[in-house]
């Protein structure tokens, strides 16, 4: 269109045309939005009903299965003798089929004490002498002594430091184990439930998946 050859009249009313159209694109943009939004409303509140009732649910079964499995746990601790400050227990039916543990998990801690733990043993190994057989056991203390990512112990380790120590038989390294022992103090972070099924096919126990982020 060669708009030279369009008279005032019609360049009106083409303009008038123009911003018509624009504003009716501009108010089916508006009306999209408005929809998208009202559909994000409704997808989430829905969503978010479904996953606090499953939520509820899920708590309800858990305190349940623990109640029940309670019961179990000081029957086998009267009838076996045995103590009952396991941090986790496993049950398992006759024919195999189902095998249920639950439990706490903890993370390590420790307080302030456990650095004048390390520092004795620190002074411990300053006094060995510096031969291949000295220079081993100060290799596998430190290794034992270093702390993780967090910047804590690992209690595992500090139980084979015991054992080590105990070889060893020193006064200093003694002092500085129970020291840390001492400076342990553990902290419950959750109680956990896992059920495990025996496949029918190839007799495998498998792990029922109880979080939606091991559900595929």
């Amino acid at each position: 269109m060669d708009l030279s050859t369009l008279t005032p009249e019609q360049k009106k009313a083409l303009k008038e045309q123009l911003m018509a159209e624009e504003k009716a694109d501009e108010v089916r943009k508006q009306n999209e939005r408005k929809a998208y939004k009202e559909l994000v409303d409704a997808t989430v509140e829905s969503s978010a009903k479904k996953l606090i009732a499953l939520s509820c649910e899920m708590q309800r079964i858990k305190q349940e299965i623990f109640q029940e499995c309670g019961t179990l746990i000081k029957s086998k601790n009267e009838l076996f003798k045995t103590k009952g400050d396991r941090k986790s227990d496993t049950f398992t039916t006759s024919d195999n089929k189902y095998r249920l543990s639950l439990g706490n998990r903890t993370n390590e801690g420790w307080d302030d004490t456990v650095d004048a733990g390390l520092e004795k043993i620190e002074e411990f190994l300053s006094t060995l002498i510096s031969d291949d057989k000295s220079k081993a056991l100060v290799s596998t203390i430190r290794r034992l002594m270093a702390k993780d990512a967090k910047g804590s112990l690992k209690a595992n380790k500090v139980l084979e430091l015991k054992q080590l120590a105990q070889e060893v038989d020193d006064e200093l390294l003694n002092e500085g184990i129970a020291i840390i022992e001492a400076a342990y103090k553990p902290v419950v972070s959750c109680q956990y439930i896992q059920l495990e099924v025996r496949d029918d096919e190839d007799g495998k126990l498998k792990t029922i998946p109880l979080s939606l982020s091991a559900m595929s």
